[in-house]
């Protein structure tokens, strides 16, 4: 029949704040059990293993991830921070206020604000 695809496709939407946050708190979601998951991992083999592999172990992370490590804490930072207050927004929504766009994007961009100075505040405190 006709040559036109059954839904329009996803280069015709425009990037709205509401989508980006859901997508951005899912991300901080996906980050954050990574980490929860990753670091488990790591102490279960410094519980079960003894000090001369711990020793190696160390070693081997502190020379490959050091470089790494204050990129690391600020992504965890900004993980925890955004997720927390892009949770709350979620709790404000499901209770039925704020529920308009000038909020949004006004809230969209104090939690941003927010979470940079958090993260600033405890880099150089």
């Amino acid at each position: 029949m006709y040559n036109r695809p059954i839904s329009p496709h996803i280069t015709i939407y425009a990037a709205q704040v509401s989508s980006l946050a859901s997508v951005w708190h899912r991300i901080s979601g996906l980050l954050l059990t990574f980490f929860a998951v990753f670091c488990s991992i790591y102490v279960q083999l410094i519980i079960y293993s003894n000090y001369n592999k711990y020793l190696l172990n160390y070693n081997l992370i502190n020379n490959f991830l050091f470089p790494l490590y204050e990129i690391l804490v600020l992504a965890f930072l900004f993980g925890v921070f955004y997720h927390a207050l892009n949770g709350l927004k979620q709790i404000i929504w499901d209770l039925g206020f704020f529920m308009n766009q000038k909020f949004l994007f006004y809230f969209f961009l104090t939690v941003s604000f927010i979470v940079c100075v958090i993260i600033l505040l405890l880099i150089f405190n």
